[in-house]
């Protein structure tokens, strides 16, 4: 695949995830409100199926940001590799997230509930994801030398511990928004990250 091929599936990718989530706000507020649950749950019930997809298509999206990434800052082979195993680890998270259902509600198994193998490994690929997404932004910092790149995603870091710390602040109990405002976070790094290193080819 061309490097403009591997460009528009990683944004295709992260486009068709951002965009089911955000579908199912509309469609499961009743049953799974945002506030309290997380995005895991919607792959529960008879419609989860789109959850899953969505998990699916932001795996390959980060398979195709790995792609990417190795073809930037060849100058900074170690940069550029822990960049691409950080993003790859990502990839295999959201595929966990994928093949395994949650088992938790709003973050908490339910009382009385046993914990499955299936359900430890859902909850194994969503740290995945956040460690592995973590790692490569922090990495690409010294993989991109350019100016405008470091200070966005400096700002998202920022923003991703204000999120929780603003939430606590102001007393409101939603740890559902809290996660998908982690998410945001990181789906905004992989868009910047995807567009830096297609204006650099």
């Amino acid at each position: 695949m061309t490097r403009v091929g591997t460009r528009t599936a990683a944004l295709a990718g992260l486009g068709a995830f951002v965009g089911l989530v955000a579908l199912q706000h509309a469609f499961r507020a009743d049953d799974l409100p945002p506030a309290e649950h997380f995005i895991s749950e919607y792959a529960r019930g008879e419609d989860g199926w789109v959850q899953v997809v969505a998990f699916l298509a932001w795996a390959g999206s980060l398979g195709a940001t790995v792609a990417l990434a190795r073809g930037a800052g060849e100058e900074r082979p170690g940069a550029r590799g822990i960049v691409m195993v950080a993003t790859a680890v990502g990839a295999a998270g959201a595929a966990a997230c994928a093949a395994f259902t949650t088992q938790t509600v709003a973050g908490q198994l339910p009382v009385g509930a046993l914990r499955t193998t299936a359900g430890q490994l859902h909850d194994l690929g969503s740290g995945l994801i956040a460690v592995g997404l973590i790692v490569a932004a922090v990495a690409s910092l010294r993989l991109v030398s350019d100016g405008g790149y470091r200070l966005s995603v400096l700002g998202l870091g920022a923003l991703l511990f204000a999120v929780p710390s603003l939430l606590v602040a102001f007393g409101y109990d939603a740890p559902g928004w809290g996660q998908r405002g982690l998410i945001a976070v990181a789906c905004l790094w992989q868009l910047r990250f995807v567009l830096q290193s297609s204006s650099e080819s």
